[in-house]
């Protein structure tokens, strides 16, 4: 029996309807995605609002941190049950981002080795090609924000760079809309004083998975694979990509790929 191919599904996490009690709103009873404390043994759901399709999920440890969040859940599908056995949930990024066209870097408080934070983000999008790097914050449609205290979502209001004192452990990665101070996306790592710049490059590689994630299966091939942004994919630029997923696939680079190693590999198609 051949293999079944990952799948990524769009929708929002819900406590299945055997742990949730009905709440009435203007006359009307309803079913709440989330409540605030969920019957024992309550079970989580994926709800595609688009087509009202209801998945069962497999990990519910995994499905309770994102519940109430609209999310893209990786995973395969049984479909004699209806359940995702899930191997990854990832929140959907805002379509401010996905609309958006420049950007901001902001390297806020950063002294020492977190300065290396700036140069590491401006290569990353210099290379991925997605965004224009403005020198304006004024007129970027983005924000990135990096630095070694987490945001407090004050970026508009505060008066000059934060103050707090700086310790160099974790890289943060924020990205801000202008318009609001709102973090639209974040996350970071712990990965010291000596690995800021590779800590960035990181949260930059996670980010493009996580917007690629929102796009068409035609779009997120572009965005992976055409390095210079000119919108279509060379002999060269294929074979690039190529050669950079067999090194990540040759777990102990000896040359060539066996089948626990192809076990790796990422074959994800769109469907529900």
């Amino acid at each position: 029996m051949a293999a079944q191919a990952e799948q990524v599904f769009k929708g929002d996490i819900c406590v299945g309807p055997e742990g949730r009690t009905p709440i009435v709103e203007n006359g009307e009873s309803r079913l709440p995605c989330t409540i605030e404390h969920p019957k024992r043994g309550a079970k989580y759901i994926l709800f595609v609002p688009e087509d009202k399709t209801t998945f069962q999920l497999d990990n519910r440890s995994k499905a309770k941190e994102f519940a109430g969040e609209n999310v893209f859940v990786s995973g395969i599908l049984d479909k004699t049950t209806g359940t995702i056995h899930v191997t990854n949930v990832i929140r959907a990024l805002s379509p401010k981002i996905s609309k958006a066209r420049s950007v901001y870097i902001d390297c806020d408080a950063c002294p020492r080795a977190m300065a290396n934070a700036w140069s590491a983000a401006f290569q990353s999008l210099t290379e991925w090609g997605r965004f224009d790097i403005t020198p304006d914050p004024k007129k970027a449609d983005l924000i990135l924000l990096f630095a070694a205290n987490p945001y407090w979502g004050d970026y508009l209001t505060r008066d000059g760079p934060d103050t707090r004192p700086v310790y160099i452990k974790t890289t943060y990665m924020d990205v801000i809309d202008p318009g609001t101070g709102k973090s639209l996306w974040n996350d970071s790592r712990v990965w010291g004083i000596f690995f800021v710049a590779e800590a960035t490059r990181d949260l930059f590689v996670e980010f493009k998975e996580q917007l690629a994630a929102g796009e068409s299966q035609e779009q997120r091939l572009l965005f992976l694979l055409d390095k210079n942004g000119d919108g279509r994919i060379t002999k060269e630029e294929f074979l690039k990509y190529m050669d950079a997923e067999f090194d990540r696939l040759d777990a102990n680079k000896d040359g060539v790929l066996d089948a626990d190693e192809l076990k790796q590999l990422r074959v994800v198609n769109f469907g529900k």
